[in-house]
């Protein structure tokens, strides 16, 4: 797995996190403990930093990017982003579910527990409401997201981090 430097930043990647050969790191970004990183991922802190929490998966051929310093990319702990989004500088809160093909730009917040549809688009400096479910280009809210499907999001968050905890233990032990 390519892990690179970008200036005198270095990826911090935690020891329980998996991360797959086939994704990409650099410069400023840290992952979490039980956070899964998947093939063709790109998760780019050049010009400001990327954080992201606990138990997060990041799916293939998702793209991270902070390249405004006044807008780091901050993601939250039970995240997933689906395959094929992109996401700019925005800050993802905890339990949030990013639909496939999704594009997040500069300055966006999505609250705690926010769905976006697949191929949604949040245009600059939006802020999206907690536990609601949105969609669109530009995405509108949809309703409001019960407590029941924000549990049963992380309860997927946490299978998924399991099952690449185990592909892990597999990795290290062959």
């Amino acid at each position: 797995m390519p892990v690179l430097p970008f200036g005198d930043k270095s990826p911090k990647i935690d020891s329980q996190a998996y991360v797959s050969p086939q994704a990409t790191i650099m410069g400023d970004v840290e992952i979490g403990p039980g956070s899964n990183v998947w093939p063709g991922a790109v998760i780019r802190g050049d010009q400001a930093s990327v954080r992201i929490g606990e138990n997060t998966c990041i799916q293939d051929s998702v793209v991270i990017h902070a390249h405004n310093a006044d807008n780091p990319a901050i993601i939250g702990n039970n995240v997933i982003i689906s395959t094929a989004s992109a996401i700019h500088g925005v800050y993802v809160g905890d339990n949030s579910n990013i639909g496939d093909g999704c594009v997040v730009f500069d300055g966006a917040t999505l609250g705690e527990g926010v769905s976006l549809a697949p191929g949604s688009i949040i245009p600059p400096n939006i802020v999206i409401p907690p536990r609601t479910l949105n969609s669109g280009a530009p995405a509108a809210q949809i309703r409001e997201i019960t407590r029941e499907e924000v549990e049963k999001h992380t309860l997927r968050a946490d299978t998924i981090t399991q099952v690449f905890m185990k592909l892990r233990r597999w990795q290290q032990a062959t």
